[in-house]
C-alpha cells in the first residue's frame, strides 16, 4: 500500500505536471472508485495538490476538491498525450506500457490533451469529489503538529507497538513498511506494548518515524515487493535499496548480523532483528 513517502513523492511530481490545467472530460471506466457526477468539475482548473497522510487532494478553482485514495494498489499515471499514452517501461498489474490498460479505472482527461490516469487492480481506491480536502483523524507525521509531545500521548495503548504507529487515527501516512523500519531504527521489538514503552524508548522511536519517513520521501519511495508503487512517469521508486528491515527476512541483520525474523501482527508481516530489537 502506498504509503505518506510515496504519496508525497506523487503530490510532488504531479504539482509540476497538473497545476493550471483545465479538465476536460472524465472517462469512468468503473463507477464505484469515480462515484460523483463529473460535471461537478468539468472545465475547472487545478490550482494546488495537497496530501494528508495517505490522501492526496486536488484543489480546484470552482472550489471543489478530487480527493485520492490508492488504497492497496493504486497507481496515478500523468500523460502528455492521453490518447497515445505510451511509457518506457511496462506498468505492473497493466500488463503494457500503454495506457489505459486492464486495471485503468478513471481517465480525467486535460484541454491540452494530456491526461491523468488512475490505475487500480483491487478497485479499493478511489476518486472523490468533495467540497473540503479529504483530512485523517491523526496527526500527519511530516506536519508542525507530530512534535514528540503529541507522539508520547499517542503511547497509551496496551495494543502492540507496530499496530498503534499504523493507526492512522493516531499517526497519519504510516504504514508497513516505514514502521518496521522505525522499530529496527529505535531497537524496539514490534510486539511490545505501547504503553510499556520508556520515555527514552519513546523519545527514539519518534525520531526513528520521522527519520525513516524523510528518508522515504528522499528516494521517492518504494517499490519493493509486489513493485506496484510507480512515480507517474511510471518509474520506480528507490526507498527499497535503503530500507533496514522491511521483506529482509533470512538475511543478516545490517547491524549484529543476526538473520532477519519474520512474524504476523494484525494480518500484515513485521520484520525485525530478535537481537537488536527487544
Amino acid at each position: 500500500m502506498p504509503e505518506l513517502p510515496e504519496i508525497e513523492t506523487i503530490r510532488n511530481i504531479l504539482k509540476k505536471d497538473l497545476i493550471g490545467k483545465k479538465i476536460d472530460k472524465i472517462d469512468i471506466l468503473f463507477k464505484k472508485q469515480f462515484p460523483d457526477e463529473p460535471a461537478l468539475v468539468i472545465s475547472a482548473k487545478i490550482v494546488d495538490i495537497l496530501r494528508t497522510g495517505k490522501v492526496l487532494s486536488i484543489k480546484l478553482s470552482n472550489g471543489k476538491y478530487l480527493n485520492i485514495h490508492l488504497k492497496l494498489s493504486g497507481q496515478l499515471l500523468f500523460a502528455k498525450n492521453a490518447n497515445h499514452a505510451v511509457f518506457p517501461q511496462e506498468i505492473p498489474m497493466a500488463a503494457s506500457n500503454k495506457l489505459p490498460a486492464r486495471s485503468t479505472r478513471v481517465v480525467i482527461h486535460f484541454k491540452d490533451g494530456s491526461g491523468l490516469f488512475f490505475n487500480e487492480i483491487r478497485k479499493f481506491g478511489w476518486i472523490k469529489v468533495s467540497d473540503k480536502p479529504e483530512r485523517a483523524k491523526g496527526v500527519d507525521v511530516l506536519s508542525s503538529d507530530f512534535t514528540k509531545e503529541y507522539f508520547q500521548s499517542k503511547m497509551n495503548s496496551s495494543r502492540q507497538i507496530k499496530i498503534v504507529l499504523m493507526d492512522q487515527d493516531r499517526l497519519a501516512g504510516v504504514g508497513n513498511i516505514y514502521a518496521n523500519d522505525a522499530l529496527f531504527e529505535a531497537r524496539v521489538n514490534p510486539e511490545k506494548k505501547a504503553n510499556l514503552l520508556t520515555k527514552t524508548e519513546t523519545g527514539h522511536l519518534y525520531e526513528a518515524v520521522k527519520k525513516v519517513i524523510q528518508l522515504g520521501v528522499k528516494y521517492s519511495g518504494s517499490s519493493g515487493g509486489d513493485k506496484m508503487y510507480v512515480l507517474p512517469d511510471g518509474s520506480a521508486g528507490g526507498y527499497q535499496r535503503y530500507s533496514s528491515v522491511y521483506q529482509k527476512e533470512g538475511k543478516p541483520c545490517v547491524r549484529c548480523k543476526t538473520l532477519i525474523k519474520r512474524i504476523k501482527q494484525g494480518g500484515r508481516s513485521s520484520f525485525f532483528c530478535p537481537k537488536c530489537q527487544k
